[in-house]
């Protein structure tokens, strides 16, 4: 871990990552830990070694990537009901390879696809307690999942 990488931190000390192997790690995004508004189905896929992007990943960590982004996307439209699911791979605030996983929800106005999802007002937002519950709702369905996925 490198003493100043947030993600390493988080995967270290974090009670609050959904799944996790050996390869990379998936919690929720928590914007705002004292309010309600939360927007549910932000996640953060990162690996577990710290890579700055996918240029020094192996092969075998961006496999597991792929994967995970395929689970989980499809664990985003079971429980929330997502209408789609992005996968942004930005990499220009944190040093440590990432995936924004986020849900647009069916009824979202067309203005609101895409990098600006999560900034439709409407959109379903709630607390650390709403987003615990959706979070071990996911987790099940992950672990649910038959293997002929991976």
């Amino acid at each position: 871990m490198e003493n100043t990488c947030i993600i390493c931190a988080k995967q270290a000390n974090s009670p609050d990552i959904v799944w996790q192997d050996e390869l990379v790690s998936i919690s929720h995004m928590v914007r705002h830990p004292d309010g309600t508004d939360n927007y549910l189905g932000y996640y953060m896929l990162e690996t577990r070694r710290h890579v700055k992007g996918m240029y020094d990943a192996t092969e075998e960590e961006m496999a597991a990537v792929g994967v995970m982004l395929r689970r989980l996307s499809r664990a985003m439209k079971q429980v929330l009901g997502a209408a789609h699911v992005y996968a942004f791979f930005i990499g220009e605030g944190v040093d440590h390879l990432h995936a924004h996983v986020v849900a647009r929800y069916p009824d979202t106005p067309r203005a609101y696809w895409g990098p600006a999802v999560d900034e439709w007002p409407e959109a379903p937002r709630g607390s650390l307690k709403d987003i615990r519950k959706l979070d071990a709702d996911i987790r099940n369905v992950l672990l649910e999942q038959p293997r002929d996925l991976d």
